[in-house]
């Protein structure tokens, strides 16, 4: 994993903290497992698109990392249909997080 992501992963870890903490409900365990699993992925794809809508992003993960992970072919997934996917419900927050990280980053082309 590069230097980048991991400042990546500490944030996203320090935002879920406080989105747990800001929950009425205990959010599962594993609720932002998928997001870890598959972050190298995950910041490809926000590094690959700009877009003022998160939907573009959506359909660029849907299609390579919810076909790695619990997706069945068809594209379902209970675990999203069920509302227990961090990385579905808080999609744009998640997003937000690694754009504020890319574009800190003097490394990457402007």
């Amino acid at each position: 994993m590069s230097e980048l992501n991991k400042q990546i992963e500490a944030r996203l870890r320090t935002r879920f903290a406080q989105l747990r903490a800001e929950a009425g409900t205990k959010l599962p365990d594993n609720f932002f497992q998928p997001v870890f699993d598959h972050l190298d992925e995950l910041v490809d794809v926000v590094a690959s698109l700009q877009d003022y809508s998160t939907e573009p992003y959506m359909d660029k993960v849907r299609q390579v990392i919810c076909t790695q992970c619990l997706a069945s072919p068809d594209g379902r997934c209970v675990r999203r249909d069920a509302h227990a996917c961090g990385l579905d419900v808080y999609f744009p927050i998640i997003v937000g997080v690694i754009e504020q990280a890319l574009r800190a980053d003097p490394g990457l082309p402007a």
